[in-house]
């Protein structure tokens, strides 16, 4: 039985995919790279980010990684102010909160800027902690997970993360979690399904899926 949900952010409670893919396009465009399709940025989306972005073509031997994941940051604040949240999302936040689940957040986003997105989101009240990177830089984020379960005391094995890339079933397998993994984010489906990991569609499954366990 849980008593803790892990949250990741991007993709997984936040809706950003279709801004992520027009943030890295421009800067693709302005290189003269060919840009990413829907499945082509599904297929090559990972942790950490700079292998990404050698996948999508950037090259940096010409240019340090810093300069395009500064403007893509760029990028992506200016339309940040238009995401949603994913459909469902609050009712299924709101079922883990009555059923006095302990909700976290845990992501390679940059701290400062995370805590922002989620109280513009209206939905801080949900969590007990959110836990994020020093830097833009989206290098990885086990090593926060490890600090997570070790300065509030969880017990990993009660612990159930849900993200929605293959680095979110590395953070649950290297801190002791289960995981759940979301289809809908950044990463195709068949690349989720060679963790072994439950895969889901729609957040409203949680609810069920938490309640047979």
């Amino acid at each position: 039985m849980y008593d803790t949900i892990i949250w990741d952010w991007n993709g997984t409670l936040l809706d950003d995919l279709d801004l992520s893919i027009k943030a890295v396009n421009v800067l693709l465009k302005e290189r003269d790279l060919p840009i990413l399709t829907l499945d082509r940025y599904k297929d090559i989306f990972d942790f950490p980010v700079i292998n990404y972005y050698e996948k999508a073509g950037f090259d940096f031997s010409k240019e340090p990684f810093e300069i395009p994941a500064r403007q893509y940051v760029k990028l992506y604040s200016s339309g940040e102010s238009d995401l949603k949240l994913f459909p469902d999302v609050i009712d299924t936040l709101s079922f883990f909160k009555d059923n006095n689940y302990r909700q976290i957040v845990l992501s390679a986003m940059k701290e400062d800027n995370l805590r922002k997105m989620i109280s513009n989101a209206g939905i801080t009240h949900f969590f007990d902690g959110i836990f994020g990177i020093k830097d833009n830089y989206a290098r990885e984020k086990i090593s926060i997970g490890k600090q997570v379960v070790e300065n509030l005391n969880l017990n990993p094995e009660k612990c159930l993360m849900i993200g929605d890339t293959l680095h979110d079933a590395e953070v649950a397998e290297q801190c002791g979690f289960d995981c759940i993994l979301f289809s809908g984010g950044h990463v195709a489906k068949q690349r989720l399904e060679t963790t072994g990991f439950k895969i889901i569609d729609q957040h409203k499954t949680l609810t069920s899926i938490i309640s047979n366990t």
